[in-house]
């Protein structure tokens, strides 16, 4: 086989680019591994012992009900014998108008100035009306030294200061380096986050164990159920938490690599069936002269061991320059900055996976090797092929599976739901589970399943001539070769749209909730109100198709005991229609409020206050309303003359969001107006979506070109062991050209029915696999996108009369004399 590489080139190249993923995979997590270890030390640097404030872990709540690191500890941990040094901590959400909407950002107490934090510009905040900004921030809002801005917290008040000064900082200030940053004093940035204390205090100097365990008995730090640990202790935490997208990256793309190591698989094992095949008689004459079946079948494995080092090889290579290069071009999904480093085990794994793959892969080819009689071979004629069909063991097995892995889809989809990350977790675990045993139960009755749709599909080439009746019969005749022929197909075209429909599902199913969340595309207020003159500019705005005043006035609602502080909106039905929410809360009569349920109960009669003015109205409970209530547009105008008019604005469904709502900050009227924008929301999870979407198809498109290789071995193999079939077909009249769209139709035949598989498949795996990824509040919406269906069923034909270009070449080469001469 050696001394013919050119036989080996398919396996080879099937071999090269699954390791090529695997390696990426493993090189790419050691370096994500290393740059959040590197982070981590960069933040908590010498320091022997940090103490951390007390979060409930998965549980969302207002920082102010944490109990944080007090002032008290601080000053206890600076008291400690041998503690040089402490630095506290304080980080928060904040936001700024950005041309009216809305940036986030974190505002931090000042840090150290080091080697790797730097001030570019200005001098460090002082007064607690002062700001130093990363350079991020000063990049991404065009702030300089001198500019004022306005801070809103996101859980305090609102407050302005004077840009001072711009930082470069690393790892060892924050905890990203690509996230906008402001920095203050302490005060300033607890009036922001809008609560006291600290989350993080560390110390300097002493031994770290001695020091953790005074500190720990600390009764400032008992009280507050704080966690202390050693600097080394810390950074191992820090590294929990800053690799779970780091993990999740790696494990992504080392899946992809296991996938195209089994599509891989069938690939390798289909070419050594060719080879040994083709070399059946020289084998025979190795039986002849005392070769015995051990020594046969160790010459296969010694080959296979040979193409699986030297692919294995050259994968890790390929893989090695892959993963730097990708690095270096600077570009990553996470926030941590990532450096190359390569471990012995990302480059060792790779490569015994391959040559292990590689020896699976060629045992089959080295028993049938074994299996050739020595006088049987040296006869004119190759022995025939025995007809593998589906069989009942296989039968009763592949239905086993099928049921198995449909029973665990079943579960998956009745246990989906779950509020908690664990419950999501292991639903998705079962879901995945499930499609995986499924689908090995399909490919195990693919021998009678396949034929089977075959002869269904191919029922219109049968009256399109010979060549059509021909290759849909040779589709059928052979179970075993054309179950493997149209697998490794089926497995691309089943991931792909699974992946598809998956993706376009989710989306659906995000933008119903987002739209159920942030039903307005733009909600526009100002101190001063929103006039008819500032409406429609909004409304000449490009991108906006429809906008509505919406006023409003806090009151108060007052019935049968219950008194609550209320914001009051009048919602008209021009309004109504702005709203993208499948249900939007509108009085259908004047006399009627929609109100929360949590103080009122439905049919009660309240009375709505504001000051001496007011009214008594029918309760509608909307448990959407918490402390929200909506009047008619008339009745809050007897009620309140005065209230400010607000805006609802709709965006067309093609619009750049984020430019439409940057526009709209500018119209005159409103500046400094506070513009919510659901539609940017919804507009960063369509482009997270898309991302995924196109990253994981490249991804698999390795997993198809393998798919194609494997299809155009396997109508190989049939060329050769239909040689003399071939010959006579010729001999009887048929032309090159009949030969050619035999082989191509046949290949077709078979890609049609890998793909009609494989889409009802990724169907049914990407619903299932959506559903069991969202929570139980939220209402699955199903979508089928039939442009990129038409694509892939596109592509999947295509991949298969590709395929059987190289096949149908050397079919017509047989030469009727030839093939019907005897050797």
């Amino acid at each position: 086989m050696l001394r013919q590489p050119r036989r080996l080139l398919s396996a080879g190249i099937a071999i090269i680019l699954g390791v090529t993923f695997i390696t990426v995979a493993l090189l790419l997590g050691s370096s994500l591994d290393q740059s959040v270890r590197d982070m981590a030390a960069g933040k908590v640097g010498d320091a022997s012992v940090a103490v951390d404030s007390a979060q409930d872990e998965g549980e969302q709540q207002d920082p102010a009900d944490a109990q944080r690191v007090s002032d008290q500890v601080v000053e206890d941990l600076a008291a400690q014998p041998g503690v040089t040094g402490t630095r506290a901590i304080i980080t928060g959400y904040a936001w700024t108008l950005d041309e009216g909407a809305q940036a986030q950002l974190l505002i931090q107490n000042q840090p150290p100035m080091t080697e790797r934090t730097k001030l570019t510009q200005g001098r460090p905040a002082a007064a607690d009306d002062e700001l130093t900004i990363n350079t991020v921030m000063s990049s991404a809002l065009g702030l300089e030294p001198g500019d004022d801005v306005v801070l809103h917290g996101a859980w305090g008040g609102e407050r302005s200061f004077r840009v001072v000064g711009i930082i470069d900082a690393g790892p060892d200030a924050v905890s990203s380096t690509k996230e906008p940053f402001a920095f203050g004093t302490d005060a300033a940035v607890m009036a922001v986050a809008g609560y006291e204390g600290y989350d993080t205090v560390m110390a300097y100097g002493g031994d770290p164990q001695a020091l953790k365990s005074s500190v720990s008995q600390l009764d400032s730090v008992e009280s507050i159920g704080a966690e202390v640990r050693t600097g080394a202790e810390e950074i191992r935490h820090q590294v929990d938490q800053l690799g779970a997208g780091a993990s999740s990256i790696k494990n992504a793309v080392l899946a992809f690599g296991v996938i195209s190591l089994f599509v891989s698989l069938m690939v390798i094992a289909n070419t050594f069936s060719i080879l040994v095949s083709q070399r059946s008689r020289q084998l025979a004459l190795m039986r002849c002269v005392g070769a015995t079946r051990g020594q046969v079948f160790a010459t296969v494995i010694g080959e296979a061991l040979a193409l699986g080092a030297v692919g294995s090889a050259v994968g890790v290579l390929v893989g090695y320059g892959l993963s730097r290069l990708l690095l270096s071009l600077g570009q990553n999904p996470l926030t941590t900055p990532v450096v190359f480093a390569a471990s012995a085990a990302a480059l060792i794994a790779p490569f015994i996976a391959g040559v292990i793959v590689t020896l699976l892969s060629s045992i089959g080819a080295a028993r049938r090797a074994t299996a050739v009689a020595p006088l049987a071979a040296l006869h004119p004629e190759l022995a025939a092929r025995e007809v593998k069909s589906l069989g009942p063991v296989r039968a009763v097995v592949g239905m086993l599976l099928a049921a198995a892995g449909g029973a665990l889809l079943v579960y998956g989809w009745r246990t989906s739901g779950g509020s908690d990350t664990g419950g999501a977790l292991r639903t998705l675990l079962t879901v995945m589970a499930g499609a995986a045993t499924s689908f090995l139960g399909v490919l195990v009755l693919g021998r009678g399943i396949i034929p089977a749709l075959a002869r269904v599909i191919g029922a219109p080439l049968r009256r399109s001539g010979v060549s059509g009746e021909l290759a849909v019969s040779n589709s059928r005749r052979d179970p075993g070769r054309a179950a493997a022929t149209a697998n490794a197909l089926l497995v691309g075209v089943t991931l792909i749209s699974s992946l598809t429909i998956g993706a376009a599902t989710s989306q659906s199913t995000i933008d119903r909730a987002l739209s159920d969340q942030y039903p307005l595309d733009a909600s526009i207020r100002t101190e001063q109100g929103v006039d008819q003159t500032v409406l429609e500019r909004i409304r000449s705005v490009d991108g906006v198709t429809g906008a509505a005043l919406v006023p409003s006035a806090q009151m108060r609602a007052t019935a049968d005991g219950a008194n609550a502080e209320i914001t009051t909106i009048g919602v008209s039905g021009e309004a109504a229609r702005v709203s993208r929410a499948s249900h939007t809360p509108r009085v259908e009569s004047d006399d009627q409020i929609l109100i929360g349920g949590k103080d009122f109960h439905d049919g009660q009669r309240v009375v709505l206050h504001d000051g001496d003015a007011s009214m008594e109205l029918t309760a509608r409970i909307d448990d959407s309303l918490q402390d929200t209530a909506v009047v008619a547009p008339d009745v809050l105008a007897a009620l309140a003359p005065d209230a400010s008019n607000g805006v609802w604005a709709r965006y067309a469904d093609n619009a750049d969001a984020s430019r439409v709502t940057r526009d709209i900050g500018r119209i005159d009227g409103l500046q400094g107006a506070e513009i919510t924008s659901g539609a940017v929301a919804r507009e960063k999870y369509q482009q997270i979506i898309d991302v995924v979407l196109i990253v994981a198809t490249a991804l698999l498109a390795v997993a198809v070109i393998i798919a194609v290789i494997g299809v155009g071995n396997t109508l190989s193999l049939s060329v050769l062991e239909r040689a003399r079939e071939l010959g006579l077909l010729r001999a009887l009249g048929m032309t090159r050209g009949q030969v050619r769209s035999m082989v191509a139709w046949e290949s077709v035949t078979l890609a049609a029915v890998a793909t009609v598989i494989g889409l009802a498949l990724g169907a049914v795996y990407g619903i299932i696999g959506c559903k069991g990824m969202i929570a139980s509040n939220v209402t699955l919406v199903v979508a089928i996108p039939w442009a990129r269906i038409v694509l892939i069923a596109g592509v999947a034909m295509l991949a298969g009369w590709l395929a059987s270009l190289a096949p149908a070449a050397r079919a017509v080469k047989v030469a009727p004399s030839a093939a019907l001469a005897a050797e």
